[in-house]
């Protein structure tokens, strides 16, 4: 199975950063100076290279926010089960499912203006044909500004989750609150939790690892757990 370091994601930008990042982008690797009396052929060319480097990037850069997140069907059951608890599975589809969707109706747009250019007869032809293909890619962008967003934040909580190993020996520490978890993973491990004398102190897993009878253990401290349903856990 595929295993994942979920702290090398890259930041997820919001809808308007993104369309900024596009554009500037086109704006600065592409030419910007055309004239009416040059060729048509050269006035297509010129307005088909912009659409297609825009079409580029927007695919780039959701092709990267696709492939950055992982997919809960490759990864270890522990870590698709602890991103179902946190994050809700079907959100979480319907928010890549989203991106994707709107990578391939860029890419659709791209093609079919492209094609529309091609038979533009004159410069404000074209040029307007150029500006409402950018427009119409754009305006996808903005209808994905709360998946965008709502992935940002997966991808910070994400990022903050233990490096565990769910294939080596594992000592598992759960039970009710305070009864010592993490004083005995503090006394078996290197590891500093916190400990006060009140419940839930732990509010998150910690990873600690210890030697015993030559064999390395991973040892996981877990937040205290009463008997409730499991929306209604902390």
């Amino acid at each position: 199975m595929v295993v994942y370091n979920f702290k090398k994601m890259h930041a997820v930008p919001t809808a308007m950063e993104l369309i900024d990042i596009v554009l500037m982008r086109t704006q600065r690797k592409t030419p910007t100076v055309i004239h009416p009396g040059y060729k048509i052929t050269r006035i297509r060319g010129f307005y088909i290279r912009k659409i297609k480097f825009t079409q580029q990037t927007i695919h780039e850069r959701l092709t990267q926010i696709l492939t950055d997140f992982p997919r809960l069907n490759d990864i270890h059951p522990f870590y698709a089960d602890l991103c179902n608890t946190l994050y809700d599975r079907d959100h979480y589809k319907l928010a890549l499912g989203q991106l994707n969707t709107a990578r391939s109706l860029v890419d659709g747009i791209s093609r079919d203006m492209i094609r529309m250019v091609k038979y533009g007869d004159s410069l404000y032809r074209c040029k307007c044909l150029k500006r409402a293909a950018l427009g119409r890619m754009c305006t996808l962008l903005k209808r994905q500004k709360s998946s965008l967003a709502y992935l940002e934040q997966v991808r910070k909580h994400m990022s903050r989750l233990p490096a565990l190993d769910p294939h080596t020996r594992t000592l598992l520490l759960c039970g009710l609150p305070n009864v010592g978890k993490s004083s005995f993973m503090n006394k078996i491990t290197r590891a500093d939790v916190d400990v006060q004398p009140y419940a839930f102190t732990t509010k998150s897993l910690f990873v600690g690892h210890c030697d015993y009878r030559y064999l390395r253990w991973q040892v996981i401290d877990t937040p205290g757990i009463l008997d409730h349903p499991l929306e209604e856990r902390n």
